[in-house]
């Protein structure tokens, strides 16, 4: 266990180090960042002022292992754009971004593992058309287009919800909704695919031989062994 632990950290490490450098690399192909910082307005003494303050007049080695550093000790540096600690930035709207994931989250599994559930028990019927169709087409929109659609419906048409911010909980509800809509598909097509494979299984068939009631058997046996894949989906999205 703890081999597959070292392995998966190690896995982690090389995939952030990577993203890292290419960043990094990028940051460094788009041009001067004092005169992107400093504006056309900035004289040359200021624009040499900001290559001092942000440690850009070092070369550019010197640079990224000195900004590693200082993330490893959760030193993330100044942020160019909004000229402060981009930790504090962070920590700042870590609130609202956790807020805004688990309702997005708690939606999703709200809506895709009942409609999973009925669709499986259902197969083949309307319901369970229905619920694909649902399926198919949230995940072909995209979900700007649906984010857009819902600001122009209930926020600019309708007025019911403020189109952003954060200071009341009315603010979240449509990019939660977009956010959710999202996740649906593919955790409804994992509970309903999870729910047909459960259902066939022996010891499904036994309950039933064994007189149990129907609820007692969906719930109980059937849903907690066919939603273990969707709860692993859920970590990754809320990750």
């Amino acid at each position: 266990m703890w081999a597959f632990v070292f392995k998966r950290t190690l896995i982690a490490l090389s995939v952030a180090l990577t993203i890292s450098v290419l960043c990094f690399s990028l940051l460094q192909l788009s041009g001067d960042l004092a005169l992107s910082i400093g504006g056309p307005e900035a004289t040359a003494e200021q624009v040499e002022q900001i290559r001092v303050d942000y440690g850009l007049d070092r070369p550019v080695i010197q640079q990224f292992t000195s900004w590693l550093w200082g993330a490893i000790q959760l030193d993330f540096g100044r942020s160019y754009y909004y000229q402060s600690d981009v930790m504090d930035l962070v920590v700042e709207r870590l609130p609202v971004t956790m807020t805004l994931g688990i309702m997005s989250l708690a939606i999703a599994l709200g809506v895709s593992i009942p409609l999973g559930v009925v669709a499986a028990l259902k197969r083949g019927s309307w319901i369970d058309r229905v619920a694909m169709t649902i399926a198919v087409t949230g995940q072909a929109m995209p979900n700007f287009w649906f984010g857009l659609t819902l600001i122009i419906v209930f926020a600019v048409n309708l007025q019911w919800l403020p189109a952003a911010g954060s200071d009341s909980w009315q603010g979240f509800v449509l990019p939660a909704i977009a956010l959710g809509y999202y996740a649906t598909p593919a955790m409804m097509r994992l509970t309903r695919s999870g729910m047909l494979e459960v259902l066939e299984a022996d010891y499904i068939r036994t309950a039933r031989a064994k007189g149990l009631r129907t609820g007692t058997v969906i719930f109980k046996h059937a849903l907690r062994n066919a939603v273990i894949p969707v709860v692993a989906l859920a970590a990754v999205e809320l990750g």
